[in-house]
């Protein structure tokens, strides 16, 4: 019987049947795995993701050093911790001001909340950039915040370069100091076209090069999580330390000249006469530049900014008084220059000089006297009389020609232009001249106003046979990775002709001035030099201001020297013994001074001739 068989079915692969199952199987994981991502964890995940970012944490420049003209430090940098504060976060959690403030107290440290609070404020022109508030932490203090961050919100801590001053007392008014920007210092950075630092100079030079101090600020790039705690660096830009700065000034001699001042209100002011640089520039009462390192307290600012003395006012520029016998100069040349000058007519001093109904009188009773024994003397008589025969407009004139009633342009703010009393002048104070002003005028009493600077240009003017240069305090820069110091070029600021023989006069009195006349007491073996003293009465007092003014050695000026003292007597007895010792330490240093060579200067230096603009 034949079989019939039934139709067979294709036999599956069973690799056939399993891959579509695997795929289908993950494909389904995957699917529950996105959306446990999506939609379970979604909102975990988004606030996990906010929670790390990139900050950029600043790493301030080095300010740039200043130097002394033999390349002594006077601003230098150390590296300190700084507590820091972010205003947007520490503004709305006052207590942490307080609360840092009691840690550094028991620390040692003299912290005020107030005077934290200020300086978070200060730094609000960048709400979210840490602002110093508290410089040089101790190191306990410094520890608790580094191991606790949370412990005070909005509160961190850096090692910063932080500005120092060797001798913090002597050139105060000069230097100025460092801190938190103020929203007018923003403004002048946008304005001067350069980029605002954590700390920028207040007053004084560092105020005025502020750009060339300056360096440029690097970062360091940071992954941070939720907690601002740092997971790790990304990217680092170093910073860029600030130019350095060589000034004129000569350290020893601002430091002699301070001490000599003593306890006095006065001012030193010394040029070098062929080039217009300052060597000292020293005002007193002085102030510790160090009380302003933290931001100076309330109770010791009120102290400083209330004190009759007025230690913030450097009086070498900023102070304007009657310039007493040290103008005669100013009379001789307003004479000369109106051919009214004879050295060999004589005058006859009887006590004082009458003009009309008034007297106007001398400390002696000197006879017939000439132009040279006169001038030595300082008789109040002859001078009188030579600003008579001079006449007030040639005298006024002389003045302003000679730089009396204008600023020098000196590289510090805040200068006084002095006062001459011309005919605008008096028309503005409703006043008209008569001929007692010409008397006063002549002798540097009456309205007649000089500060100290004008009066040591005057100096080096007459050292110069009537030519005066630009003062400036900044002698010279060294730029970036430059190594070489560019040398400020001198600039002529104005100049009197006279013939050499009406200078030769002037010169030679000087010299008798401190050879036999009233600045005996100057007097230093070896050397030659010239000088002038002046008394000026100080109005509505029965007291005098003390003046020397003189240049040194006579016959190759390398010094020209004002010194003026507030209420202390005769210039012969406390001007001119200050002058003198600060002549005396200057041209002892003098040798020892680099010359403008490569040699004479560190390894790292060299000076290059070629000048820049200033």
């Amino acid at each position: 019987m034949p079989v019939i068989h039934a139709p067979r079915k294709p036999r599956l692969d069973l690799r056939m049947t399993i891959l579509p199952v695997i795929i289908l199987a993950a494909l389904i994981v995957l699917l529950i795995r996105l959306w446990y991502i999506q939609v379970a964890l979604g909102p975990r995940l988004e606030d996990r993701a906010e929670s790390f970012g990139k900050t950029y944490a600043p790493l301030d420049a080095p300010r740039g050093l200043i130097l002394d003209r033999n390349l002594k430090l006077i601003a230098g940098i150390q590296s300190e911790w700084v507590a820091t504060a972010k205003p947007a976060v520490v503004l709305k959690n006052p207590w942490v001001l307080e609360k840092l403030a009691s840690m550094l107290q028991e620390a040692g440290a003299k912290a005020d909340p107030a005077k934290l609070l200020r300086k978070t404020q200060d730094g609000t022109p960048k709400p979210f950039v840490p602002a110093p508030i508290f410089a040089d932490v101790p190191i306990e203090v410094a520890a608790k915040i580094t191991e606790a961050p949370d412990l005070l919100p909005g509160i961190g801590l850096e090692n910063q370069p932080a500005r120092y001053y060797p001798d913090s007392k002597s050139f105060s008014q000069v230097l100025g100091y460092v801190w938190t920007p103020s929203p007018d210092d923003v403004k002048r950075a946008q304005r001067e076209g350069w980029k605002l630092s954590s700390l920028v100079g207040k007053g004084g030079l560092e105020w005025v090069y502020e750009k060339d101090l300056t360096g440029s600020d690097g970062y360091d790039a940071m992954l941070v999580d939720k907690k601002n705690r740092p997971v790790r660096l990304i990217e680092r830009n170093p910073p860029v330390p600030g130019n350095q700065v060589v000034l004129g000034l000569d350290a020893e001699a601002q430091a002699t000249a301070v001490a000599a001042l003593g306890a006095h209100r006065g001012a030193v002011v010394a040029v070098e006469p062929s080039t217009g640089e300052v060597l000292c520039m020293a005002s007193t009462p002085t102030y510790d530049l160090s009380l302003f390192r933290n931001g100076i307290s309330r109770q010791d600012f009120d102290a400083l900014n209330n004190s009759p003395d007025h230690p913030f006012i450097n009086r070498a520029i900023q102070a304007a008084f009657s310039p007493g016998s040290t103008f005669k100069i100013v009379t001789t040349v307003a004479a000369m220059r109106a051919g009214a000058f004879d050295p060999n007519r004589t005058v006859f001093c009887a006590g004082g000089y009458r003009l009309g109904r008034q007297f106007f009188a001398c400390l002696g009773h000197h006879g017939a006297i000439a132009f040279e024994q006169a001038f030595e003397k300082s008789c109040n008589t002859y001078f009188s009389d030579l600003a008579m025969r001079a006449g007030k407009d040639e005298l006024r004139q002389t003045a302003l020609d000679m730089g009396f009633y204008s600023k020098t342009g000196l590289d510090l703010p805040y200068e006084r232009s002095g006062l001459i009393p011309t005919d605008d002048w008096l028309a503005r104070v409703k006043r008209r001249w008569v001929p007692g002003y010409t008397v006063l005028t002549g002798i540097g009493q009456g309205d007649v106003l000089t500060t100290p600077l004008q009066m040591a240009d005057l100096a080096a003017m007459v050292a110069n046979s009537g030519v005066a240069y630009q003062p400036h305090l900044v002698r010279g820069f060294r730029r970036g990775q430059n190594q070489e110091i560019e040398m400020v070029k001198p600039e002529l600021l104005r100049k009197i002709d006279l013939p050499q023989s009406d200078w030769d006069i002037i010169q030679q009195a000087m010299v008798g001035v401190v050879e036999h006349g009233t600045a005996a007491g100057a007097q230093i073996n070896g050397l030659t030099w010239a000088g002038k003293t002046g008394s000026a009465e100080v109005k509505g007092q029965n007291k005098t201001n003390s003046w020397f003014i003189g240049y040194a050695p006579a016959d190759h000026p390398r010094i020209a020297i004002c010194v003026m003292v507030e209420e202390a007597g005769h210039g012969a007895e406390i001007a001119a013994p200050i002058a003198k010792q600060v002549v005396q330490r200057y041209l002892l240093s003098y040798d020892k001074e680099p010359s403008n060579s490569a040699a004479a200067l560190p390894a790292q230096a060299a000076i290059v001739l070629s000048p820049v603009a200033r």
